[in-house]
């Protein structure tokens, strides 16, 4: 249990290493010696868990997203109402973005990477589909609940996703001008002012 505990704790210094790194020097800049120096591992160490800098990339998103959308959904599974559900996913969502800014600099730079590679598209291709269906299934228990009226469930889902993405593009890629929450939260009143009963 205590070797299980202490891999588990290597591998988020891992994370955490590559992360400042990732940041720092971007992907291709980015070396497994600098990583493992980060970490204060020999490369042996971290060769133990990862095999490649890629690996650690795609690892390092697929960790991070999870342990976030496990946290927004304990918040939102004890929630009745669908609109509170909704309106709760997004604020905490927007929480953890403004907590936690070092990953989402990450994910710019993993977005950006899945022009060109396939591995990554394909991870976000998941993370968008687990998304806009988590929305969807929300959305259609607004309706069927009396909340929401019928709508294209599918599309508000769709537009929610691309609010979100919208804000986090625009705030590493944008010197703004305004309050990038403040206007999340207004547009996001819109969507469910439009599909509300």
């Amino acid at each position: 249990m205590k070797s299980t505990q202490g891999r588990r704790n290597r591998k988020n210094a891992i994370f955490e290493a590559a992360l400042r790194c990732f940041n720092e020097k971007g992907y291709y800049e980015t070396s497994l010696n600098m990583i493992a120096d980060e970490a204060k591992l020999s490369k042996g160490g971290l060769y133990y868990h990862f095999q490649s800098k890629k690996e650690i990339f795609l690892e390092l998103f697929h960790y991070r997203v999870k342990r976030y959308y496990d946290q927004i959904k304990a918040f939102i599974n004890e929630l009745e109402d669908p609109e509170e559900r909704l309106r709760m996913f997004i604020d905490k969502s927007i929480h953890i973005f403004k907590e936690n800014d070092d990953f989402f600099k990450f994910c710019i730079i993993f977005l950006s990477m899945g022009v060109r590679d396939s591995d990554i598209r394909d991870v976000m291709t998941g993370f968008y589909k687990d998304s806009v269906n988590t929305f969807k299934k929300i959305i259609d228990e607004g309706i069927v609940s009396g909340r929401f009226q019928r709508t294209d469930s599918a599309k508000d889902a769709l537009s929610i996703y691309l609010l979100f993405m919208g804000v986090l593009f625009t705030n590493f890629s944008v010197n703004i001008d305004f309050d990038i929450i403040e206007q999340n939260t207004y547009q996001l009143n819109k969507i469910l002012d439009s599909i509300k009963k």
